[in-house]
């Protein structure tokens, strides 16, 4: 079993100080409304420069990548399909997390592909800059319902992929307050169960996210991960989509929609 790190958040009852953080007035989600071209620059780009990160226990490289007159960073991470001393993991965790994420339209995860280096495949992440660990800011969170509506949307979402590992360290938050999730390849487990722990699953839903997961069949999910999960990890983000609308429902019984969505 995996170890679990505490999910560390505190939207709901965080308070904006003086002199909070803030980065630049642009979003630092560079790829939204053109994931194709940077996932095409991160599959085929000419690979300029390759080096260590310096952190992280699956020893991630940094990497340059250049197509024409575009040059981006990204990170590449060969971590191979099995058992670790801390718990299942893989590289194709990482590429599927960024296609559920493309599936929901939720814009969260940057693009992320499969990529061979020096012989052996791994992910190619787009290196995200301008944002900060939310561990680094947690304490400045905003108190608005479009913050708390993203940690609704990232609670739904680590629910879907079986991620236990979500904490204050493996997110990030832009000047904007946008967040942005990384490190995934411990996600995607077979287990059909939800995380029931405190913090775990939504408080509050999206009625527009709701729709789109509940319109995610089986026959979309085989297509879409075909070549990444394993049939039993597939099948087991459909039975915990299906656990999460039994959820829902039984809230929806014992508390009515209107504290229940947004």
């Amino acid at each position: 079993m995996r170890k679990r790190s505490p999910y560390i958040l505190l939207p709901f009852v965080a308070v904006v100080v003086a002199g909070a953080w803030q980065g630049s007035s642009l979003s630092a989600k560079i790829w939204i409304d053109r994931p194709l071209e940077f996932e095409e620059l991160l599959r085929n780009g000419e690979i300029v420069s390759v080096e260590d990160v310096g952190s992280g226990r699956n020893n991630p490289k940094r990497v340059t990548v250049r197509e024409g007159e575009r040059t981006h960073r990204a990170i590449w991470k060969p971590i191979q399909r099995g058992r670790q001393e801390w718990g299942w993991e893989s590289y194709q965790a990482e590429v599927a997390a960024y296609q559920l994420d493309r599936l929901l339209e939720l814009g969260m995860v940057p693009p992320t592909v499969v990529r061979e280096i020096d012989g052996e495949r791994g992910s190619l992440q787009l290196w995200v800059d301008g944002c900060k660990l939310y561990q680094d800011v947690q304490d400045q969170a905003p108190q608005t319902e479009e913050w708390e509506k993203q940690v609704s949307h990232m609670r739904l979402f680590d629910s879907l992929i079986s991620n236990g590992d979500r904490n204050a360290r493996n997110f990030m938050v832009d000047g904007k307050w946008n967040i942005v999730l990384i490190d995934h390849s411990q996600a995607f487990l077979s287990t059909e169960e939800l995380e029931s722990a405190v913090g775990k699953l939504p408080e509050r839903f999206d009625r527009e996210l709701v729709e789109k997961m509940r319109g995610v069949d089986s026959m979309s999910l085989e297509l879409r991960f075909d070549r990444l999960l394993m049939r039993s990890q597939v099948e087991a983000i459909a039975a915990r989509r299906d656990a999460l609308l039994d959820y829902l429902e039984k809230a929806v019984a014992e508390r009515g929609e209107a504290s229940l969505f947004y």
